[in-house]
């Protein structure tokens, strides 16, 4: 076999470059057989050694994964952690949040209103057909509650309060009490006279009828409690009783009473705090939600910055509609800003909080002195008004004179 041809494979089956290219063919042909076996044998083992460094040839083929077929995976969609982690879910979140906060602010911007009396914004969204089913309810309830303590309509007591309530309401056109119990014959009266106590006996007035609406038809019920130092109205259903009558003292004092609370109604202030309720309840939501607050928390400071602010505001609104009321209906301004002043007295002696942020009606020094700014318009609304042209002669008469018997 020719020498180039045994130079060509190696033991190990690699392939190197041939001879001649290593030696030229002139010097192999010019040197002995000896000299050409020694080059012959210092050519295989450098072969041998270069053979060492030489690496095979790498394929120029792409491998499509170098993962093993065992552990590979194919994922069509994110993994359930990825789905619901922290940053996913707060998103999310925040989102709902931020959707009913527009829904919520384009319905809070559609129900403001006005209140006709004094001009102040507000959201209501109670229509006046709810509030005559909301009047129903309330009167059935208040029957209810004060089962045999409401003095029946031929009541001395609730006849007294009938004329104050009577002359607020016919002044200004608010409407009229309910007929509180059909005619009756003589001798009907004759046997209720000496049969039936007049303290828990007898039809209560208004009980013959229910009120349809807070506007033009309202109830009255007088409840004989000496203990309760209170007045109210609300749809149009006015409960007062017994026990505020001696800090009243005389009509005057009462007018100032009925009339505050009957502006409460003019105004539908509890329409208003039906839904004011349900912004208190979105906040509440929002802080819980969104900032994390506790529910207790969340509840102190609704009421705080919303709830107390906005009833006392109120109070404020039924002071001023209730003080023109009592003008127009001819009785003596002044007399609000006595009976404010007693009614504080009697608080500080039965232990009221003297906190005012903590209270759902405004403290008595202030109350007073807003309601003495209130006076010059009540007495400009008297004096324009021809039905108590007399009444203001008598009371200045009345003042001139007084002073001579005390």
């Amino acid at each position: 076999m020719p020498l180039a041809e045994q130079h060509q494979r190696t033991a190990q089956g690699k392939t190197f470059i041939p001879l001649p290219m290593m030696f030229p063919t002139r010097m192999l042909a010019t040197t002995t057989p000896t000299l050409r076996a020694s080059h012959a044998t210092r050519g295989l083992s450098l072969l041998a050694r270069s053979s060492l460094r030489l690496r095979p040839p790498t394929s120029s083929i792409r491998r499509l994964s170098t993962t093993s077929p065992q552990h590979a995976q194919y994922t069509r969609f994110p993994s359930e952690q990825h789905r619901h982690s922290p940053r996913g879910v707060t998103d999310t979140r925040m989102k709902i949040v931020i959707a009913l906060a527009a829904v919520g602010g384009t319905y809070y911007v559609m129900h403001l209103e006005q209140v006709p009396e004094t001009g102040r914004w507000r959201f209501m969204d109670i229509s006046p057909k709810y509030e005559t089913n909301l009047a129903q309810a309330a009167y059935n309830e208040l029957l209810a509650e004060f089962q045999g303590k409401i003095l029946p309509s031929n009541h001395p007591v609730t006849r007294h309060v009938q004329r104050v309530v009577t002359n607020i309401l016919e002044s200004s056109d608010l409407g009229h009490l309910r007929s509180s119990e059909p005619r009756r014959s003589l001798a009907q009266a004759i046997d209720d006279f000496w049969s039936e106590d007049p303290f828990t006996t007898g039809r209560p007035s208004g009980e013959s009828s229910t009120p349809e609406s807070g506007g033009k038809e309202w109830n009255l019920l007088v409840v004989n409690d000496p203990s309760v130092v209170n007045a109210m109205a609300t749809f149009g259903n006015i409960v007062v009783f017994t026990g505020i009558l001696p800090i009243c003292k005389d009509q005057e004092g009462l007018a100032a009473v009925l009339g505050h609370e009957i502006a409460h109604v003019v105004a539908r202030h509890a329409s208003e705090r039906y839904s004011s309720s349900k912004v208190f309840l979105a906040v509440a939501f929002f802080l819980q939600t969104v900032l994390g607050f506790d529910f207790g928390i969340t509840n102190l400071i609704s009421t705080l910055l919303l709830e107390l602010p906005n009833s006392r505001t109120q109070e404020y609104e039924a002071d001023a509609i209730g003080m023109r009321l009592t003008a127009k209906a001819c009785f003596d301004p002044q007399a609000a800003v006595a009976m404010h002043a007693r009614l504080a007295k009697y608080e500080q002696a039965h232990g009221g909080t003297s906190l005012e942020f903590l209270r759902t009606h405004p403290g008595a020094e202030r109350r007073i002195k807003h309601l003495e700014e209130l006076i010059p318009e009540a007495y400009s609304i008297q004096a324009s008004s021809p039905q108590c042209v007399g009444v203001q002669d008598s009371m200045s008469r009345f003042r001139e004179f007084a002073p001579r018997w005390s």
